[in-house]
């Protein structure tokens, strides 16, 4: 019904149906360890192996990989859409030292990288976790979309419950479609292996860029420290301002609505007593027996359907996404801090030359020497001058060098931050067109219920 995928219409496509129909999934999930491991086992049998040259192909970090060439920026950048991934079929794994969730991640790919139509693979949340920390290496100037944060202390006990790992399963997948949606991500060759590779080359591949990975988010990690004390960029200081700005309010939407979302819970079982109140009250009033009854069973099948329509899908209609939403305006925060590192870089290097440009002049024009111990000689002068002379064309370059750097990373940002805004605007008009619905297809349930009470009433 939905057609092709596309990541515009991820959460239109994400119908009731869809999500019953995975809460009936959940309903299955195995917690005897022998039958949960040998449905993992009997599923990978028939996945076909991935091309050893790619399995072979030991991972490469550049700890600098911002892009170089600014001609890439000509081309325009378009979501694809010819991948389609669906995570599903959540397993619970029991071992001697953990217990864990797996997900079944199903994909079909129309790509020439992807030998087969079809992979069907099993990945538990430390694969995606693993995923999400090698593209961000990788490519530390894209907006790497985020995972669904991990479960609180508070709430350990609850991470296997139905909710939990509902919401989890659906945030993981929009995580991929995020990815194999996206121009230049999608053709990582990590994503390659996590959505084709079978267990056993899977753990192969990861242990091999473990170190390297390290290695390099130490270094991203002190590029991003660094910016707390750059200086304001007035070109992208309205960008941070809105990101500011939207991250409040959607924070604040989804505190206000987890206080709405209680109080509606609290009404649904109060709304239930006085259902009830109102039956065992027919009992005693044979005049208005029926009426009564009516009215009863009206306000027991109207907080039915609040339960159904508005409190049984908060979490996942509503309060995950808005919470995604906000880790995802960190991720484009983050991506922003990058270029701000660069621009300190290059604006650092920019004093050292001028530093050094007014060093030379003022021995040029016999000013005191900055060093107190320099002869005034004019050898020495004429010394000096010449290693400064020496120095300059190099700190030239390492200025030209950074402001290339800045200004291809500067526009990178300027692709990922309309990419981003384009698929925000959808995808919130789609959460809000959702939760729209929701709301009048519990109204018009209450509306209609009630018309029919007055009817029969007015009947009588």
């Amino acid at each position: 019904m939905c057609g092709r995928y596309n990541i515009h219409t991820h959460f239109r496509c994400k119908s009731r149906d869809t999500q019953l129909s995975k809460s009936r999934e959940l309903n299955g999930m195995m917690t005897d360890q022998s039958s949960a491991v040998l449905e993992v086992s009997v599923e990978e049998k028939g996945i076909t192996p991935m091309p050893q040259i790619l399995l072979n192909d030991t991972p490469t970090v550049n700890l600098v990989s911002f892009p170089m060439n600014t001609n890439d920026f000509h081309l325009k950048l378009n979501f694809r859409h010819d991948i389609q991934v669906r995570v599903e079929n959540p397993q619970k794994i029991v071992e001697p030292l953990e217990t864990y969730i797996t997900y079944r991640v199903s994909t079909k790919a129309d790509r020439i990288d992807y030998p087969h139509k079809e992979y069907v693979i099993r990945r538990r949340y430390n694969d995606f976790i693993w995923l999400r920390q090698n593209i961000a290496a990788e490519y530390p100037d894209r907006i790497v979309p985020p995972l669904p944060a991990k479960h609180t202390i508070l709430g350990q006990l609850d991470r296997y419950s139905k909710e939990f790992v509902t919401c989890r399963m659906l945030l993981l997948e929009r995580f991929l479609s995020r990815l194999v949606a996206h121009p230049i991500l999608t053709e990582d060759k990590h994503l390659r292996v996590f959505l084709t590779a079978n267990a056993t080359e899977f753990a192969s591949y990861k242990k091999r860029g473990t170190g390297l990975l390290r290695r390099m988010s130490n270094s991203l990690n002190t590029i991003s420290v660094s910016y707390n004390s750059r200086q304001i960029d007035f070109e992208f200081d309205p960008i941070r301002n809105h990101l500011q700005g939207l991250s409040e309010k959607l924070a604040m939407l989804e505190k206000v609505a987890q206080r709405i979302h209680k109080e509606r819970k609290e009404l649904c079982v109060e709304s239930h007593q006085l259902g009830a109140a109102f039956i065992e009250w027919s009992s005693n009033e044979q005049s208005v027996s029926a009426a009564l009854s009516r009215i009863g069973h009206t306000i027991t099948a109207n907080s039915s359907a609040l339960r159904h329509n508005l409190i049984s899908n908060f979490i996942s209609d509503w309060a995950q996404p808005l919470k995604d939403y906000v880790s995802y305006i960190e991720c484009v925060r983050e991506t922003l801090g990058k270029r701000d590192a660069l621009q300190i870089q290059y604006e650092q290097s920019l004093i050292d030359l001028e530093k050094k440009k007014a060093d030379k002049d003022k021995v040029a024009n016999n000013d005191k020497p900055i060093m107190s111990f320099w002869s005034k000689t004019e050898t020495d002068k004429e010394e000096k001058i010449e290693r400064m002379s020496q120095v300059i064309p190099k700190l030239v370059s390492v200025v030209e060098a950074n402001q290339e750097r800045l200004d291809v990373c500067s526009n990178v940002f300027r692709q990922e931050f309309g990419l981003w805004k384009y698929q925000k605007k959808s995808d919130l008009k789609n959460m809000l067109t959702a939760l729209a619905e929701s709301h009048i297809q519990y109204y018009q349930n209450c509306v209609t219920s009630w018309d029919l009470v007055f009817k029969r009433m007015a009947s009588e």
